[in-house]
């Protein structure tokens, strides 16, 4: 029994793992089909870091990595309350923006989407230090 839950749980992770590698090339090469030699020419500029893409409906945007600069001064604006989390993430976007679609800065409703999904990024980006 309790290997039979052990196989299902590896074949889980596994088909996830998979259904990842397969979102990334599909990805990948709408990336390729839309931007061309300059996505490969992002890809190698910025390698090994990897580039990070914002997706909200149909709209994107390609921007290169986040540096732990980018990342400080996102988090110092986010806590200021006459800046705010809107400030913070037009500076993200202007920052790091490779190419895509504007109107993921200039229409509020993707703006919107595109806020909450930077933060994420930087939210990953960060990690904990104990003392122990």
């Amino acid at each position: 029994m309790k290997k039979d839950k052990d196989l299902q749980q590896k074949e889980a992770a596994q088909k996830a793992k998979d259904l990842i590698v397969s979102q990334r090339a599909a990805m990948e090469a709408q990336l390729m089909e839309r931007f061309g030699a300059k996505f490969t020419e992002w890809k190698n500029q910025y390698s090994p870091r990897q580039l990070n893409v914002v997706v909200v409906e149909e709209k994107l945007a390609v921007l290169r990595p986040i540096g732990a600069s980018e990342v400080a001064t996102f988090s110092m604006m986010v806590a200021n309350p006459e800046m705010g989390l809107d400030k913070a993430t037009d500076y993200l976007l202007n920052e790091l923006w490779l190419d895509g679609d504007t109107e993921l800065i200039n229409d509020e409703d993707y703006f919107i989407s595109a806020m909450l999904q930077l933060q994420n990024v930087v939210e990953l980006k960060k990690s904990n230090f104990y003392r122990l």
